[in-house]
Protein backbone atom coordinates (compact mmCIF):
# COMPACT_ATOMS: atom_id res chain seq x y z
CA UNK A 1 0.00 0.00 0.00
CA UNK A 2 1.55 3.09 -1.02
CA UNK A 3 1.37 5.95 1.36
CA UNK A 4 -1.23 8.29 -0.21
CA UNK A 5 -3.94 5.08 0.41
CA UNK A 6 -2.68 4.65 3.59
CA UNK A 7 -3.63 7.78 5.28
CA UNK A 8 -6.60 7.64 3.08
CA UNK A 9 -7.73 4.42 4.26
CA UNK A 10 -6.51 5.52 8.18
CA UNK A 11 -9.10 8.74 7.21
CA UNK A 12 -11.45 6.42 6.70
CA UNK A 13 -11.94 4.86 9.99
CA UNK A 14 -10.92 8.07 12.00
CA UNK A 15 -14.85 8.91 13.09
CA UNK A 16 -15.34 5.19 14.49
CA UNK A 17 -12.83 5.63 16.61
CA UNK A 18 -13.20 9.12 17.78
CA UNK A 19 -16.92 7.94 19.26
CA UNK A 20 -15.12 4.47 20.81
CA UNK A 21 -12.79 7.31 22.54
CA UNK A 22 -15.91 9.50 23.55
CA UNK A 23 -17.27 6.00 24.99
CA UNK A 24 -13.65 5.63 27.08
CA UNK A 25 -13.56 8.67 28.09
CA UNK A 26 -17.01 8.56 29.67
CA UNK A 27 -16.10 5.58 31.35
CA UNK A 28 -12.92 5.71 32.90
CA UNK A 29 -11.14 3.19 35.29
CA UNK A 30 -8.53 3.44 37.66
CA UNK A 31 -5.06 1.52 37.41
CA UNK A 32 -5.77 -1.69 37.50
CA UNK A 33 -8.99 -1.52 37.48
CA UNK A 34 -9.54 -1.15 33.66
CA UNK A 35 -11.84 -4.40 33.79
CA UNK A 36 -14.34 -2.87 31.35
CA UNK A 37 -11.79 -1.00 29.24
CA UNK A 38 -9.86 -4.34 28.80
CA UNK A 39 -13.03 -5.90 27.05
CA UNK A 40 -14.06 -3.65 24.55
CA UNK A 41 -10.65 -3.78 23.55
CA UNK A 42 -10.42 -7.37 23.47
CA UNK A 43 -13.64 -7.49 21.42
CA UNK A 44 -12.61 -5.06 18.87
CA UNK A 45 -9.22 -6.99 18.33
CA UNK A 46 -10.65 -10.32 18.30
CA UNK A 47 -13.07 -8.93 15.57
CA UNK A 48 -10.82 -7.66 12.89
CA UNK A 49 -8.76 -11.52 13.19
CA UNK A 50 -6.06 -10.38 15.96
CA UNK A 51 -4.63 -13.35 18.23
CA UNK A 52 -6.05 -11.87 21.66
CA UNK A 53 -4.53 -13.19 25.23
CA UNK A 54 -6.05 -11.11 27.88
CA UNK A 55 -5.37 -10.86 32.00
CA UNK A 56 -1.50 -9.78 30.85
CA UNK A 57 -0.27 -7.85 33.84
CA UNK A 58 -3.53 -8.54 35.97
CA UNK A 59 -5.76 -6.54 33.55
CA UNK A 60 -3.42 -5.72 30.78
CA UNK A 61 -4.66 -7.02 27.01
CA UNK A 62 -2.38 -7.90 24.42
CA UNK A 63 -2.81 -8.91 20.65
CA UNK A 64 -0.75 -10.31 18.09
CA UNK A 65 -0.71 -10.38 13.89
CA UNK A 66 1.39 -11.72 11.93
CA UNK A 67 3.85 -14.58 11.58
CA UNK A 68 4.87 -15.58 14.99
CA UNK A 69 8.49 -16.62 14.04
CA UNK A 70 10.12 -13.59 12.87
CA UNK A 71 10.03 -11.57 15.87
CA UNK A 72 7.58 -8.60 16.77
CA UNK A 73 7.78 -5.27 16.84
CA UNK A 74 5.55 -3.83 19.59
CA UNK A 75 3.78 -0.87 20.12
CA UNK A 76 2.73 0.04 23.83
CA UNK A 77 -0.41 2.15 24.58
CA UNK A 78 -1.69 2.73 28.25
CA UNK A 79 -5.23 2.73 29.22
CA UNK A 80 -5.63 3.64 33.02
CA UNK A 81 -7.59 7.31 34.43
CA UNK A 82 -6.55 9.27 37.24
CA UNK A 83 -8.92 10.33 40.50
CA UNK A 84 -9.89 13.89 39.12
CA UNK A 85 -13.00 15.11 39.01
CA UNK A 86 -13.91 16.48 34.90
CA UNK A 87 -14.28 19.79 35.03
CA UNK A 88 -14.50 19.95 31.14
CA UNK A 89 -18.61 20.24 30.19
CA UNK A 90 -17.87 18.25 27.39
CA UNK A 91 -21.12 15.91 26.44
CA UNK A 92 -18.94 12.70 26.71
CA UNK A 93 -17.47 13.84 30.18
CA UNK A 94 -16.47 11.44 32.65
CA UNK A 95 -19.55 9.64 34.47
CA UNK A 96 -17.39 8.02 36.90
CA UNK A 97 -17.63 10.31 39.75
CA UNK A 98 -13.88 11.60 40.69
CA UNK A 99 -12.45 9.69 38.24
CA UNK A 100 -11.49 11.10 34.77
CA UNK A 101 -8.90 10.11 31.58
CA UNK A 102 -7.03 13.54 32.14
CA UNK A 103 -3.97 12.14 30.78
CA UNK A 104 -4.85 10.78 26.99
CA UNK A 105 -5.26 7.40 27.58
CA UNK A 106 -8.30 7.40 26.10
CA UNK A 107 -6.81 8.71 22.83
CA UNK A 108 -3.65 6.18 22.92
CA UNK A 109 -5.78 3.57 23.47
CA UNK A 110 -7.98 4.63 20.27
CA UNK A 111 -4.24 5.13 18.45
CA UNK A 112 -3.41 1.21 19.28
CA UNK A 113 -7.25 0.39 17.88
CA UNK A 114 -6.52 2.35 14.66
CA UNK A 115 -2.96 0.61 14.03
CA UNK A 116 -4.61 -2.55 15.04
CA UNK A 117 -7.12 -1.83 11.91
CA UNK A 118 -4.56 -0.66 9.33
CA UNK A 119 -1.79 -3.46 10.17
CA UNK A 120 -4.24 -5.90 8.47
CA UNK A 121 -3.37 -4.47 4.87
CA UNK A 122 0.06 -4.39 5.31
CA UNK A 123 2.36 -6.76 3.95
CA UNK A 124 5.05 -7.05 6.69
CA UNK A 125 8.25 -9.46 7.38
CA UNK A 126 7.53 -9.98 10.92
CA UNK A 127 4.78 -9.85 13.61
CA UNK A 128 3.47 -7.19 15.20
CA UNK A 129 1.76 -7.08 18.76
CA UNK A 130 -0.18 -4.68 20.55
CA UNK A 131 0.22 -4.23 24.03
CA UNK A 132 -2.66 -2.66 26.19
CA UNK A 133 -0.93 -1.65 29.52
CA UNK A 134 -3.03 -1.14 32.44
CA UNK A 135 -1.61 0.91 35.42
CA UNK A 136 0.72 3.54 33.74
CA UNK A 137 -0.22 6.25 36.22
CA UNK A 138 0.82 3.81 39.52
CA UNK A 139 4.32 3.14 37.59
CA UNK A 140 3.54 -0.73 38.18
CA UNK A 141 1.57 -2.07 34.97
CA UNK A 142 4.67 -2.63 32.57
CA UNK A 143 6.23 -4.42 35.21
CA UNK A 144 3.57 -6.62 35.38
CA UNK A 145 3.38 -7.31 31.69
CA UNK A 146 6.81 -8.05 31.50
CA UNK A 147 6.73 -10.47 34.63
CA UNK A 148 3.82 -11.75 32.49
CA UNK A 149 6.20 -12.18 29.61
CA UNK A 150 4.64 -9.51 27.12
CA UNK A 151 8.41 -8.90 25.51
CA UNK A 152 9.13 -11.91 24.73
CA UNK A 153 9.89 -12.44 21.38
CA UNK A 154 9.81 -8.74 20.91
CA UNK A 155 12.66 -7.05 18.81
CA UNK A 156 11.74 -3.26 18.59
CA UNK A 157 8.66 -1.47 20.89
CA UNK A 158 6.72 1.93 19.48
CA UNK A 159 5.62 4.44 22.51
CA UNK A 160 3.38 7.77 21.98
CA UNK A 161 2.00 10.01 24.51
CA UNK A 162 -0.12 13.32 23.94
CA UNK A 163 1.40 16.63 24.95
CA UNK A 164 -0.73 19.80 25.20
CA UNK A 165 2.84 21.93 24.41
CA UNK A 166 2.21 21.29 20.73
CA UNK A 167 -0.51 21.75 18.14
CA UNK A 168 -2.75 19.09 16.62
CA UNK A 169 -0.68 18.00 13.76
CA UNK A 170 2.41 18.20 15.07
CA UNK A 171 4.97 15.70 17.05
CA UNK A 172 7.70 16.25 19.20
CA UNK A 173 10.87 13.90 19.01
CA UNK A 174 13.47 13.51 21.08
CA UNK A 175 17.29 12.08 21.11
CA UNK A 176 18.27 10.17 24.37
CA UNK A 177 16.01 10.99 27.47
CA UNK A 178 12.48 12.06 26.95
CA UNK A 179 11.42 11.69 30.90
CA UNK A 180 13.21 12.10 34.13
CA UNK A 181 13.79 8.98 36.21
CA UNK A 182 11.29 9.14 39.38
CA UNK A 183 11.38 7.95 42.91
CA UNK A 184 9.68 8.06 46.17
CA UNK A 185 10.61 9.95 49.10
CA UNK A 186 8.93 9.33 52.50
CA UNK A 187 9.85 11.04 55.70
CA UNK A 188 9.27 10.73 59.34
CA UNK A 189 10.47 13.20 61.42
CA UNK A 190 10.04 12.46 65.46
CA UNK A 191 10.34 15.39 68.19
CA UNK A 192 9.38 15.52 71.55
CA UNK A 193 5.53 16.63 72.68
CA UNK A 194 5.34 19.44 74.90
CA UNK A 195 3.07 22.30 75.69
CA UNK A 196 2.34 24.60 72.89
CA UNK A 197 3.25 27.78 75.89
CA UNK A 198 6.63 26.18 76.41
CA UNK A 199 8.23 24.95 73.12
CA UNK A 200 11.83 25.20 74.69
CA UNK A 201 10.86 22.14 76.83
CA UNK A 202 9.86 19.64 73.79
CA UNK A 203 11.32 19.63 70.13
CA UNK A 204 8.72 20.46 68.13
CA UNK A 205 8.12 18.15 64.65
CA UNK A 206 6.41 20.61 63.06
CA UNK A 207 9.33 23.23 62.88
CA UNK A 208 12.24 20.61 61.80
CA UNK A 209 9.65 19.50 58.82
CA UNK A 210 9.36 22.86 58.10
CA UNK A 211 12.76 23.21 57.67
CA UNK A 212 13.55 20.09 56.00
CA UNK A 213 10.93 20.84 53.26
CA UNK A 214 12.54 24.55 52.66
CA UNK A 215 15.86 23.35 53.45
CA UNK A 216 15.57 20.74 51.08
CA UNK A 217 14.83 22.73 48.09
CA UNK A 218 18.15 25.27 48.91
CA UNK A 219 19.89 22.25 49.09
CA UNK A 220 19.80 21.22 45.68
CA UNK A 221 20.33 24.62 44.57
CA UNK A 222 23.71 25.00 45.97
CA UNK A 223 24.92 20.89 46.38
CA UNK A 224 23.80 19.83 42.94
CA UNK A 225 25.00 20.27 39.62
CA UNK A 226 22.19 22.72 38.53
CA UNK A 227 22.95 21.75 34.54
CA UNK A 228 21.61 18.31 36.21
CA UNK A 229 18.20 18.98 36.51
CA UNK A 230 16.77 17.61 40.17
CA UNK A 231 12.84 18.51 41.50
CA UNK A 232 11.66 17.38 44.84
CA UNK A 233 7.57 17.82 45.51
CA UNK A 234 6.04 17.22 48.98
CA UNK A 235 2.23 15.99 47.74
CA UNK A 236 1.15 14.88 51.68
CA UNK A 237 1.93 15.92 55.16
CA UNK A 238 0.48 14.77 58.36
CA UNK A 239 1.22 15.30 61.82
CA UNK A 240 0.07 16.76 64.84
CA UNK A 241 -2.96 16.46 67.14
CA UNK A 242 -4.09 19.92 68.34
CA UNK A 243 -3.64 23.32 68.36
CA UNK A 244 -2.12 23.77 71.44
CA UNK A 245 0.21 20.57 71.53
CA UNK A 246 3.69 20.55 70.26
CA UNK A 247 3.39 18.10 67.09
CA UNK A 248 5.68 14.47 67.96
CA UNK A 249 5.83 13.35 64.42
CA UNK A 250 5.22 14.07 61.18
CA UNK A 251 4.89 12.13 58.06
CA UNK A 252 6.11 13.76 54.51
CA UNK A 253 5.96 12.04 51.00
CA UNK A 254 6.79 13.09 47.86
CA UNK A 255 8.04 12.63 44.66
CA UNK A 256 11.65 13.18 43.30
CA UNK A 257 12.47 13.64 39.72
CA UNK A 258 15.65 13.58 37.73
CA UNK A 259 17.43 13.08 34.40
CA UNK A 260 20.27 11.66 35.35
CA UNK A 261 20.61 8.06 35.74
CA UNK A 262 24.10 7.90 37.88
CA UNK A 263 22.81 10.76 40.22
CA UNK A 264 19.33 9.54 40.67
CA UNK A 265 21.07 6.18 41.88
CA UNK A 266 22.91 8.43 44.53
CA UNK A 267 20.42 10.42 45.48
CA UNK A 268 18.97 7.73 48.20
CA UNK A 269 21.97 8.20 50.44
CA UNK A 270 22.37 12.16 49.68
CA UNK A 271 18.92 13.04 50.77
CA UNK A 272 19.47 10.73 53.72
CA UNK A 273 22.45 12.68 54.52
CA UNK A 274 21.27 16.38 54.47
CA UNK A 275 17.86 15.65 55.93
CA UNK A 276 18.68 14.20 58.90
CA UNK A 277 21.26 16.95 59.21
CA UNK A 278 18.34 19.16 58.70
CA UNK A 279 16.23 17.86 61.15
CA UNK A 280 18.89 16.97 63.48
CA UNK A 281 19.73 20.57 63.95
CA UNK A 282 16.18 21.15 65.17
CA UNK A 283 16.73 18.58 68.26
CA UNK A 284 14.35 15.78 65.81
CA UNK A 285 15.05 12.38 64.78
CA UNK A 286 14.41 11.48 61.36
CA UNK A 287 13.93 8.34 59.56
CA UNK A 288 14.60 8.94 55.75
CA UNK A 289 13.19 6.18 52.64
CA UNK A 290 13.68 6.03 49.01
CA UNK A 291 12.22 4.39 46.55
CA UNK A 292 12.88 4.23 42.68
CA UNK A 293 10.12 3.60 40.63
CA UNK A 294 10.72 4.04 37.17
CA UNK A 295 14.37 5.06 35.30
CA UNK A 296 14.32 7.90 32.50
CA UNK A 297 12.64 6.64 28.96
CA UNK A 298 16.07 6.61 26.92
CA UNK A 299 15.03 6.71 23.06
CA UNK A 300 16.99 4.54 20.56
CA UNK A 301 18.83 6.47 17.90
CA UNK A 302 18.16 4.28 15.10
CA UNK A 303 14.44 3.39 15.87
CA UNK A 304 14.26 7.61 16.97
CA UNK A 305 15.73 8.25 12.86
CA UNK A 306 12.56 6.06 11.56
CA UNK A 307 10.30 7.77 13.62
CA UNK A 308 11.42 11.59 12.65
CA UNK A 309 12.02 10.17 8.90
CA UNK A 310 8.06 8.46 9.14
CA UNK A 311 6.75 11.78 10.56
CA UNK A 312 8.48 14.20 8.21
CA UNK A 313 7.42 12.24 4.87
CA UNK A 314 4.12 12.68 6.51
CA UNK A 315 3.40 15.82 8.27
CA UNK A 316 6.21 17.85 6.62
CA UNK A 317 9.11 18.92 8.31
CA UNK A 318 8.29 21.99 9.87
CA UNK A 319 5.53 19.95 12.05
CA UNK A 320 8.33 17.76 13.06
CA UNK A 321 9.97 19.28 16.53
CA UNK A 322 12.76 18.50 17.72
CA UNK A 323 12.60 18.72 21.18
CA UNK A 324 15.41 20.06 23.59
CA UNK A 325 14.58 19.49 26.83
CA UNK A 326 13.54 16.52 28.37
CA UNK A 327 10.56 16.28 30.65
CA UNK A 328 10.66 15.81 34.60
CA UNK A 329 7.51 13.57 34.44
CA UNK A 330 7.75 9.91 34.67
CA UNK A 331 7.04 6.99 32.35
CA UNK A 332 6.93 3.39 33.10
CA UNK A 333 7.04 2.51 29.23
CA UNK A 334 11.20 3.11 30.57
CA UNK A 335 10.62 -0.52 31.60
CA UNK A 336 9.83 -1.94 28.41
CA UNK A 337 13.36 -0.29 27.06
CA UNK A 338 14.91 -2.01 29.85
CA UNK A 339 14.22 -5.29 27.85
CA UNK A 340 13.90 -4.11 24.20
CA UNK A 341 15.13 -1.42 22.29
CA UNK A 342 12.58 1.69 20.85
CA UNK A 343 11.72 5.24 20.91
CA UNK A 344 8.53 6.94 22.40
CA UNK A 345 7.14 10.58 20.57
CA UNK A 346 5.26 13.09 21.62
CA UNK A 347 2.29 13.74 20.02
CA UNK A 348 0.66 17.09 19.77
CA UNK A 349 -3.18 17.63 20.75
CA UNK A 350 -3.37 21.81 21.37
CA UNK A 351 -5.94 23.68 19.46
CA UNK A 352 -4.89 27.34 18.39
CA UNK A 353 -6.73 28.20 21.84
CA UNK A 354 -4.45 26.18 23.58
CA UNK A 355 -4.70 22.61 26.04
CA UNK A 356 -4.83 22.32 29.65
CA UNK A 357 -1.83 20.67 31.08
CA UNK A 358 -1.67 17.02 31.45
CA UNK A 359 -3.00 15.70 34.85
CA UNK A 360 -5.58 18.77 35.25
CA UNK A 361 -9.72 18.40 35.19
CA UNK A 362 -10.03 20.14 32.71
CA UNK A 363 -8.07 18.85 30.41
CA UNK A 364 -9.68 18.56 26.65
CA UNK A 365 -7.29 17.22 23.88
CA UNK A 366 -8.16 17.73 19.97
CA UNK A 367 -9.39 14.64 18.74
CA UNK A 368 -7.88 15.17 15.38
CA UNK A 369 -4.18 13.76 17.16
CA UNK A 370 -5.93 10.28 17.03
CA UNK A 371 -5.17 9.81 13.44
CA UNK A 372 -2.25 11.87 13.31
CA UNK A 373 -0.33 8.85 16.07
CA UNK A 374 -1.95 6.15 13.52
CA UNK A 375 -0.17 7.73 10.46
CA UNK A 376 3.10 8.22 11.90
CA UNK A 377 3.53 5.27 13.97
CA UNK A 378 2.10 2.91 10.86
CA UNK A 379 4.77 4.71 8.43
CA UNK A 380 7.55 3.79 11.09
CA UNK A 381 6.56 0.49 11.29
CA UNK A 382 6.52 0.18 7.43
CA UNK A 383 10.63 1.74 7.60
CA UNK A 384 11.15 -1.27 10.14
CA UNK A 385 9.95 -3.52 7.24
CA UNK A 386 12.52 -1.98 4.71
Amino acid sequence: MDTHKLLKKIDSFNDELISIRRHIHAHPELSGLENQTAILISGYLKNIGWRVTESVGRTGVVADFGPKDKGFVGLRVDMDALPISENTNLSFSSKIDGVMHACGHDIHTCIGLGVAKIIKDLKLKFGIRLIFQPAEEIASGARWMIEDGVTDGLKQILGVHVFPELLVGTVGIKEGSLTAAAGELSIEIIGKSGHGARPHEGVDAIWAASKVISGIQEAITRKLDPLDPVVITFGKINGGNAYNILCEKVNLTGTIRCTNLQLFREMGDWLNFNISSIANSCGAEVKVKFREIVPPVNNDLGINKLLRNSSIEILGQENVIELQKPSLGAEDFAEFLNEVPGSMFRLGVARDTGCAPLHSSEFDPDERAISIGIKVIAGTILKLNN
